[in-house]
């Protein structure tokens, strides 16, 4: 009976996904992946980019690629001009605001 019991334990725990950990997120407070997932959509789709641009896809948490490590440093600058955009009661800005769907902003030439 104990087997029985056991075995059917097992079987029903198998059926249940386990809750994966959010790893390596150093700039963006998420704690649910669909929450993570969706606010990724909205960067790739502002910069006009696929996940590998950033990401090594067989295992997002590495760190290998220098365009996550630039586009981290994007996200905390967007973090801080959107605090001080709040204090001053203005809309918020994200990665579409100098980007365009391009995966580097596109600047005027500079007149002399």
């Amino acid at each position: 009976m104990k087997k029985i019991i056991f075995i059917l334990f097992l079987s029903v725990s198998f059926g249940f996904p386990q809750k994966k950990e959010l790893k390596n997120l150093k700039v963006l407070s998420y704690t649910k992946k669909s929450d993570l997932v969706k606010y990724m959509k909205v960067v790739s789709k502002d910069l006009g980019v696929k996940c590998n641009f950033c990401h090594v896809t067989s295992d997002y948490s590495i760190d290998k690629k220098d365009n996550k490590k630039v586009a981290r440093q994007m996200m905390t600058m967007t973090m801080s001009a959107n605090k001080i955009m709040n204090d001053l009661n203005f809309h918020e800005i994200s990665c579409w605001v100098c980007h365009r769907g391009n995966n580097h902003p596109e600047y005027s030439s500079k007149k002399k």
